[in-house]
C-alpha cells in the first residue's frame, strides 16, 4: 500500500514531540476544513481535530504504514470522531458566524473589497452550508471527503470501493444538486 512517509514520521512514530508538532501543523488545516464540511461547527470541528491529534500520538505505535498511508490513518480517525459526533444530534452545526469567519479567511477580503463581491461570496456560502446541512450524513461525508484534496486514499477513509466511492459521489452530487435548487426556488 501507498504511504506518505515524510523525513519526520520516523521520529513521530518514535515518539519526539517537536516532529508531531511538525506532523500536526502539516495536516491540521485540512482536518479542520474536511470536519467543517461534513456540516460541524468551527466549535466542534476544532474540538475532534484536537481529539484527532490526541489519539494519533496516544496509538502511534498502532499505526501500521504497510496498511495505509499516514494521512489516511489520520483522517479516519477524524471521520470516525465526526460520525459518533453526528450521530449524537446534539452536535452543533455551521452557523452563521462560522460562514462569516470562513469567508473571511478564505476569500482574501480585504476592507477595500468591494462590499456587494463580499455579499455575494457571503450569500454563496450560506447556500451551500444549508444545501449541505439538508444532506445525510453519509452525503456529507461523501462530499466532504472528495473535495479535501489532501485526502489521497478517500474510498479507504470511507470504507468503499473506488466504484461504489464514484457511484455515491455522483448521487450525493445530484441530491445537493437538488437542494441547492429548492433554496433557490423559495427565494424567488
Amino acid at each position: 500500500m501507498n504511504s506518505d512517509i515524510s523525513s519526520s514520521e520516523p521520529d513521530y512514530l518514535g515518539g519526539d514531540p517537536v516532529a508531531f508538532g511538525a506532523l500536526v501543523k502539516r495536516y491540521q488545516d485540512s482536518l479542520f476544513a474536511y470536519l467543517g464540511r461534513m456540516g460541524l461547527s468551527d466549535a466542534a470541528c476544532e474540538e475532534l481535530a484536537q481529539e484527532t491529534f490526541l489519539r494519533v500520538w496516544k496509538n502511534r505505535d498502532k499505526y501500521d504504514p504497510a496498511r495505509a498511508a499516514l494521512s489516511t490513518w489520520i483522517f479516519t480517525i477524524g471521520r470516525n470522531l465526526a460520525l459518533s459526533t453526528l450521530a449524537r444530534k446534539a452536535v452543533p452545526i455551521n452557523d452563521d458566524a462560522d460562514v462569516d469567519q470562513y469567508a473571511d479567511l478564505h476569500s482574501g477580503a480585504s476592507q477595500s473589497a468591494d462590499p456587494s463581491k463580499q455579499y455575494e461570496h457571503h450569500e454563496s456560502i450560506v447556500r451551500l452550508r444549508l444545501a449541505l446541512n439538508s444532506l445525510s450524513v453519509e452525503d456529507r461525508e461523501i462530499i466532504a471527503a472528495c473535495y479535501t484534496p489532501e485526502i489521497e486514499y478517500k474510498s479507504e477513509i470511507l470504507n468503499f470501493s473506488e466504484g461504489a466511492l464514484r457511484t455515491r459521489l455522483s448521487r450525493a452530487r445530484k441530491r445537493l444538486s437538488v437542494a441547492l435548487n429548492k433554496l433557490d426556488t423559495r427565494h424567488e
